[in-house]
């Protein structure tokens, strides 16, 4: 683990730096040098000092002024240049805003070669940093075998940003055609439109597929690249080299969908528009239409305004493939039809999904009929006849027997067409059943106690069936809301950490992936169902939820945006609704968690904004009770937030605060769970509010009187489980609770009984073999494991095994994620370091005392108040006097 990043370090130098110009410049040096840093910020500060407008007070935005540019540098720049582990060797390419150069590995890990794009001087503008940091943040959740896979991102040596991409080598799609027969040709566009549905299923729509972006190497392995104006970004200002902005939006004229070039919004609907611009390329080696523009415009106009012409009737005057022109029969019909199906400019009439299009290809070269065409009985009988040639030919009696099978069938189709009416029926009643699993059957038994392990077979049930609706979806909007919101509500039950489940994450993610797939079906720019708002703005709050308990910190950011734009709809409909002041103020919560409002949780480290942000949320759930006081749901909602306050006291530092706090919030949730006594869900959020008072507690330094309210946790949780031994959430916070209990024991009394009750706890935590990059249970057993090694490092005789636990909390923590981001795990980390210089000092080690110590101050930001909250100044302290020998 390499933390700070150099981003990181930049961000903490421009800090300094900003902080440093508002003293008099006679007292910059000394300031600087007073501070607790690693020598090389130190340095780098005092440069950025001494060159700042020559001694005067800098100029506005001096550290933002644009480094010399790859052409002010000279061909002799990027030579040899350094981009991280990667040193460029020569360019390869330019877009509009990047420039591509082949790379090695250079730092000695391993020998290799990829592609980096580095940001072109000139494009740095806001903006395009942010589509630029977009299409990084896009190729990161991908990973496919057609699409070109993320390795590496950061800043260059000029302050640029960059990311390392596989490099491949290959042909564009058009040029990889020439000379292939039709098959192959229509292979190469099915590893194409594999590629794209997955895009799709991670939610992204690339908007942008073209030859140029569809590479096939030597292997005939499509590779699709370039996610730079992916439908996750926002639309930026600008235009990129080859492409024209309407209505703001970036797209290449010439493989644009008309809803592009008219700058509506765009959804999937647009990369099958684009795949159908490719598919009659490939087959005919031009464009079908426009091919007489010579400009953006008149190439925009052509998408508008021409219809394409049918593949098969092309003449020699426009196609000069010869393969082509020998082939060209072979795509009158079906061909035809499938390929004008993708093109038709009303969004309605084209392929409901780059997988119905794909099935319809791979329906054409397996012989049977296509869904592009109407299902005539001689369309269906002759394909039928030409997958049976063989024996057609072989015998007289056998051709007899087919005739009157397809007779037969004919018949059939006719009985088919009489019972169509009784199979709808069948589908509405299975449709009403998946339903009433989910939301009826579920919810009155789901506050039962022992009802868990019936809930996961229940919802077992639904996912079943759910998933056979879905493959029976066509056009049905209004039944594709109710498979989002089925999948949303299984997502919610499987994996809310804060309810009773059975801890089925991967399940969670899965389902939940479902429901958003699900939102460009039914949910466009034009829906006003302030309902189905609400609902997929929770959608996306789970999402992030399910990304932050991952550590997955700027996806969970990205899906709260999501979740944001959609409440702002919502409320801009119905700025009184309840329901919609709810879901924003769960975003603002889920926000303060995901920037630093929790101890126990992956977070940004940006502690004051998330204080403001919990208490907006505050306010707004305070509007919601006062209309409604007794409400459960609203209770329960102001609850969470007061849990949320209060904990994000306890990290700001401020013990009375949150002892405050959370006297209010046991007080809350006692009162909610007498209104609903029988409810598993408030029971169990009764216990876990002790554990925040025990918190708050100690932060205030009464950590006897935390030991009292663990112990009424404890009973609670101990009758839940009793009750129902398959909700593995409750007994995950029994485990929790048990190590919250030891550490304030060792707070309060640390002896023996202290040692003995740390050690069951991290016993009663899953092993590391167990934890699977989960951010959340992995950053619990590192901390027992940090405890231990605390309460071992009093005396002498215990150094060694004091140690021993710190350099296992150490390596628990490298096996997650190496995310920059996550403050939370850097200063894990620097708490399993600091423990380790303890215990080397105790052990005489001072050199290497001296060493862990130095690493824990640079992961706690050099010590100073604004890089880690108040809650750690105890052992930053420490850590200080350590790294300096005291």
């Amino acid at each position: 683990m390499s933390l700070p990043t150099d981003s990181a370090r930049w961000s903490l130098v421009k800090s300094l730096f900003d902080e440093a110009l508002q003293r008099p410049e006679s007292q910059r040096e000394a300031w600087v040098r007073e501070q607790a840093l690693a020598p090389e910020v130190r340095e780098e500060l005092l440069s950025l000092l001494a060159h700042s407008t020559g001694g005067h007070e800098a100029a506005p935005g001096f550290l933002e002024q644009p480094a010399p540019t790859l052409r002010e540098l000279g061909r002799s720049g990027w030579p040899g240049m350094r981009c991280g582990s990667w040193e460029l060797l020569e360019p390869i390419g330019s877009g509009g805003m990047g420039e591509v150069f082949r790379a090695r590995r250079a730092d000695g890990a391993y020998e290799g070669l990829a592609a980096v794009k580095l940001l072109k001087r000139g494009m740095d503008s806001a903006q395009v940093l942010a589509r630029f940091a977009q299409e990084r943040q896009t190729l990161a959740r991908l990973e496919h075998p057609h699409i070109a896979r993320l390795f590496d991102a950061g800043l260059s040596e000029l302050g640029l940003p960059y990311f390392v991409m596989e490099l491949v080598q290959g042909r564009p799609l058009d040029q990889a055609c020439e000379g292939l027969a039709l098959e192959q040709r229509l292979q190469l566009f099915l590893q194409l439109a594999d590629a794209v549905a997955y895009a799709h299923r991670n939610l992204l729509v690339h908007r942008d597929l073209k030859p140029g972006n569809v590479l096939v190497n030597e292997q005939g392995q499509v590779k699709l690249l370039d996610f730079g104006i992916a439908k996750a970004l926002d639309p930026l200002d600008g235009t990129d080299a080859g492409q024209t902005r309407v209505g703001e939006r970036p797209y290449t004229p010439h493989y644009a969908s008309p809803e592009q070039v008219r700058g509506e919004p765009v959804n999937t609907a647009t990369d099958i528009y684009s795949l159908g611009v490719l598919l009659y390329l490939m087959l005919t080696g031009v464009r079908p239409y426009g091919r007489q523009a010579s400009t953006p415009g008149e190439a925009a106009h052509s998408v508008l305004m021409e219809a394409p012409t049918r593949p098969s009737t092309l003449g020699p005057e426009v196609v000069s493939d010869a393969h082509w022109l020998a082939t060209r029969q072979r795509l009158r019909g079906d061909l035809d039809k499938i390929v004008l199906k993708a093109l038709e400019k009303p969004l309605e009439r084209r392929y409901a999904s780059v997988d119905a299009l794909a099935g319809d290809v791979r329906a054409y070269l397996g012989g049977y009929p296509v869904s592009a065409r109407a299902p005539s009985w001689g369309y269906v009988t002759g394909h039928f006849i030409r997958r049976h040639r063989l024996p057609v030919a072989l015998s007289g009696v056998a051709l007899l027997a087919l005739i009157g099978g397809l007779i037969g069938t004919a018949w059939q189709m006719q009985e088919a067409q009489l019972a169509r009416a009784q199979a709808e029926r069948r589908f509405a009643q299975v449709r009403q059943l998946a339903n009433k699993l989910v939301f009826n059957y579920h919810d009155q038994i789901a506050s039962l106690p022992g009802a868990t392990q019936v809930r996961e077979a229940l919802l077992g049930d639904a996912v079943g069936y759910l998933d056979g609706l879905n493959q029976e979806l066509g056009q049905d909007r209004r039944l594709a809301r109710e498979l989002a919101e089925s999948y949303s509500r299984i997502a919610a039950l499987q994996g809310d950490a804060f309810s009773p489940s059975q801890e089925r994450l991967a399940l969670a993610e899965q389902n939940l992936d479902k429901a958003l797939a699900l939102l460009p079906s039914y949910l466009d720019s034009s829906n006003r169902e302030l309902e189905a708002l609400n609902n997929a703005t929770e959608m996306w709050q789970g999402r992030a939820l399910l990304h932050s308990r991952a550590g997955r910190l700027q996806r969970a950011l990205d899906a709260l945006e999501e979740g944001r734009r959609l409440s702002a709809r919502a409320l801009a409909l119905a700025p009184g609704n309840k329901e919609a002041i709810s879901q924003l103020a769960t975003l603002k919560g889920r926000m303060a968690l995901v920037l630093g409002g929790n101890y126990s949780q992956a977070c940004l480290g940006r502690v004051a904004e998330a204080g403001t942000q919990w208490l907006e949320a505050l306010a707004l759930f305070e509007q919601l009770v006062a209309s409604e006081p007794e409400s459960p749901q609203w209770l329960n909602q102001l609850a969470w937030a007061r849990n949320g306050l209060a904990s994000w006291a306890v990290l700001n530092g401020d013990g009375d605060e949150a002892v405050r706090q959370g006297r209010q919030l046991i007080a809350l949730r006692d009162r909610i769970s007498a209104l609903e006594p029988n409810n598993g869900n408030f029971q169990q959020q009764a216990a876990m509010t002790r554990s925040v008072m025990a918190a708050a507690l100690s932060a205030a330094g009464r950590p006897k009187e935390g030991l009292q309210w663990l112990d009424q946790a404890g009973l609670i949780l101990h009758k839940i489980n009793r009750q129902d031994g398959a909700n593995r959430a409750a007994s995950r916070d029994a485990a929790l609770l048990q190590l919250v209990r030891a550490r304030t024991l060792h707070l309060a009394e640390p002896g023996a009984a202290s040692r003995l009750a740390l050690l069951n706890a991290l016993r009663g935590l899953p092993d590391s073999a167990e934890l699977h990059h989960d951010f959340y249970m992995t950053r619990w057993r590192a901390e027992a494991l940090i405890w231990n090694a605390r309460a071992h490092s009093s005396r002498p005789s215990d150094a060694e095994q004091a140690l021993s636990y710190a350099e296992q909390a150490q390596a628990l923590l490298k096996r997650l994620p190496d995310n920059p981001d996550n403050a939370n795990l850097r200063w894990m980390m620097a708490q399993a370091l600091g423990e380790q210089a303890q215990a080397q000092r105790m052990l005489g080690r001072d050199a290497a005392a001296r060493l862990s110590a130095g690493q824990a101050m640079d992961l706690w930001g050099g010590g100073s108040a604004a890089a880690a909250p108040a809650y750690f100044k105890t052992w930053i302290e420490r850590d200080r006097r350590s790294a300096e020998g005291r």
